[in-house]
This record gives C-alpha cells, structure tokens and sequence, in this order.
C-alpha cells in the first residue's frame, strides 16, 4: 500500500449520495478505507492486512481493500459527502451535508461551504418506486445539481472541474433482447415503458453528456459511468440483497429449482470496482482540463473521456444461476446439483403470467413475473474495455470475492438483529 499521504491529489471532493451502498464506499475508498480499522461486533477484523490468505482460513478471510486500491493523499484530497439525510454508513475524515438534490438553494449553500474541485454524483432512488419519484431525482435532481455545479444558479465561490455522473448499463437495454458483450455504441433507450427506473437514467445521462464544456457551465468537464450490476457488501436492494433474502427464507425444494436453461451470461460488478472506475473517470477528466489550462493540443477522438459514458464491469460475466447458487452455499444453504431441476424458460413465463393475475387480484405485488423470468434467462453482458483504455480502469477485486463480502456482511448483520431481538426479549 502507498503511503496516503505520497497518494493521489483530486482536490476537494463532493461524494453526491455519499451515505448510500455505493456512495458510502466511494467516501470510503478516497479515505483509504478507515471501514478497516474498524471491528465488526464479533471481534473479527475487516479483513488482513497480508497479501495473500492460506488454506487454513475460512472463505471470508480475505486481503484488505486498502492493500490493493491505490491510495489517496490525505492532504490533497478532501471529501465531503451529500445525502438527503446523513445517518448511516458514515466515515472518519468527511464532511456530511443534508440535502435534497432538487433543491437549487439548499445545494448553494452547501457548494459554498465546500467549493468542490470534483462533483461525483451516485444518488438514485430505488429502481421499483414510483415513476414520479423516479424522474424528480434522476432527471430534475441531476439537472439542477448540473446547473448549480456549472454556475447557472451563481457564484458559489469555486469552479467545479470536473463532474461524473453515475448512469447505469441499463440505459441501452430495452430488457427483452439479448446483449452479449455490449459497448458504448449501442444508442440510448429513453422510453423504456417496461423499466421506468432505465427510461430516466437514460434521459438524465443525455442531459449530463450534452453539459460538457459549456461556456454558461463554465467550460465544467463532465462524463458518465455506467455500472452493470452492482454487488457487495452493504446492498440493502439489489441483486446480492434480493438473492441473500431468498437463501435467508426458502425452503431447500426452492432453491434446488431453475428458471431456464443456465446458459446466459449475466455480467455483476464489485461495488468497490465501481467506486474505482468513478475515481479513474474523475482523475481522467483532471488530466484533461489541466491540457486545456496548459493550452495543449487537444486529446484524439479514441482517447477522449469529457463528453463520454463508459461501462465499468468487473469483466467476469458467468451463467446467472451459478452466481446465485455461490451465494447460497456462501450463506450456508446446502445445495445438491443432482436435484436441481431446470423448468422451460415457456414454462416460467406462463408461471409469472399467472402469479402477476393472482397478485392484482389480491392487491399484493407477486415475486415471480414474467420480467423477472427474463431476466432471469437473457444473455446480459458488457465490455469495459472503453473505460480500461481511456481511463486506466482495471478490476481489482475478482465477482467471487466481492460476492462472499455481500454474504459476509449480510450474516453479520443478521446476527446483531437476532441479538438485538434476544435483547429486547429479555427485557420485557
């Protein structure tokens, strides 16, 4: 590990939903990890410090993130973080601000306290709320938080230099075909009847990428980074969330059952990847405005990152049913591949099909869709080789260990619930 104080100089840093699962871990990597100082409730340390773990340890032993990320100068680069409400998943050494992303003169006020060099923007809602919620935050948010960073709401005292926006690889999805190894030059999906959640990051990632280098923005540098499939520790709504709860709750017939054939690649990203593709996104544009300051030629088409959006993965796609059943057996389900029985993917639609009726009959939203049947089945992978290219952009962390980290942190906090339940048992 370098030494954070000969560490990367990004400025001052504002993390947007900097308390969120990604955010979090963003504030967390510019820190160095101080999330590994830190003992979890057990005793257990985080993870090790050596490089590599032996036989003899169990599987969630593993190096330390601050071991293998690179570092950041604790002096040359200063975090601070927004959140609507900063209660949770917070770090040492930043500095958190309450506010509403819609709100232009909440957002002023913290703009001229901070004066950021760099704006990171990962605040989203919930894929599955409302449509109205979804086009306040991803549309209106992000355009005022362009508008204020840029200077069209006045001068805050600064000048933003760089800004990346947080997209998602859904944007080029219609989620019905088929995509294997899809790169930037798929077009933009921005009216996806089927996920309003994809319809309006698309439509915010267009207004993000037209911002770039506008004199009425104050020639602020901008791209966007599209993550595909977030996973790991901290997921309290996705992927690794929703495949944990199932491993936590069904019975052994259910999970030995398959919706298809198994043999779709589906393309998940450590969310610790994530942050680091953010990062050499942010250091990129930088570079690119000191060029422009030191009125050098400008970079050549193949190598531009302002103005661009890049798919960040952890370049490991695998059948989407062997991840889920890692996850299973991780958490500490037993699974038995003789008795795994693989149902028609014709079979699972009509299935959904029927659960959607049953669910609107009884008012109650049903698990099983035909959606998620699809998903489920598809081919859904990605290339990053633009952002390795451009921006320097390599995986760190391989899915499988970024997969046992979500089960980790999942069990951990499993056991303090059932402790805090035994607790107040007893207390009554």
């Amino acid at each position: 590990m370098a030494n954070s104080q000969q560490g990367k100089s990004l400025g001052t840093v504002l993390v947007v939903g900097g308390c969120g699962f990604l955010g979090s871990q963003l504030v967390n990597q510019l820190l160095n990890f101080p999330s590994e100082d830190q003992l979890h409730s057990n005793g257990v340390a985080h993870a090790k410090e050596s490089g590599q773990t032996s036989s003899s340890q169990n599987i969630f032993d593993f190096p330390t993130l601050r071991s293998r990320y690179p570092s950041y100068s604790t002096s040359g680069t200063r975090v601070h973080a927004i959140d609507l409400k900063c209660t949770r998943n917070m770090f040492p050494g930043c500095t958190y601000y309450d506010a509403d992303i819609t709100n232009p003169e909440k957002l002023m006020e913290v703009f001229s306290k901070v004066k950021p060099d760099v704006v990171i923007n990962t605040a989203s809602p919930a894929w599955n709320l409302p449509k109205p919620v979804l086009q306040k935050v991803n549309i209106e948010g992000t355009r005022t938080l362009l508008e204020v960073a840029g200077g069209k709401y006045g001068n805050w005292g600064g000048r933003c230099r760089a800004f990346v926006h947080t997209s998602s690889s859904s944007v080029i999805h219609d989620a019905v075909s088929d995509l294997i190894n899809a790169d930037e030059r798929y077009p933009l999906v921005l009216h996806n009847k089927r996920e309003p959640y994809s319809a309006t990051k698309a439509v915010a990632e267009k207004l993000v990428l037209a911002a770039n280098d506008k004199e009425e923005l104050g020639h602020m540098l901008v791209c966007a980074v599209r993550p595909a499939g977030i996973v790991g520790e901290g997921d309290m709504s996705g992927w690794t969330y929703g495949v944990l709860k199932t491993a936590s709750d069904a019975p052994t017939w259910q999970l030995h059952l398959q919706l298809g054939a198994n043999d779709n690649n589906f393309e998940l990203t450590y969310v610790g990847n994530v942050a680091y593709g953010l990062l050499c996104a942010a250091d990129a544009l930088l570079e690119t405005a000191k060029r422009k300051d030191q009125g050098k030629t400008t970079v050549l088409d193949y190598e531009k990152v302002d103005g661009e959006a890049f798919i960040v993965t952890n370049d490991q796609p695998l059948p989407f049913w062997d991840a889920a059943r890692f996850v299973w057996t991780a958490y500490g389900r037993e699974i038995n591949g003789d008795r795994v029985r693989a149902l028609p993917e014709y079979v699972c639609s009509a299935l959904g099909l029927l659960s959607e009726t049953a669910g609107w009959m009884s008012g109650r939203p049903s698990k099983l869709t035909r959606q998620s049947v699809k998903y489920s089945c598809m081919h859904r992978s990605f290339s990053c080789r633009k952002i390795a290219d451009r921006c320097g952009y390599e995986p760190v962390i391989s899915i499988e260990e970024g997969l046992l980290r979500a089960v980790k942190r999942y069990k951990e906090d499993e056991a303090q619930e059932l402790e805090k339940m035994a607790l107040e048992k007893k207390a009554q």
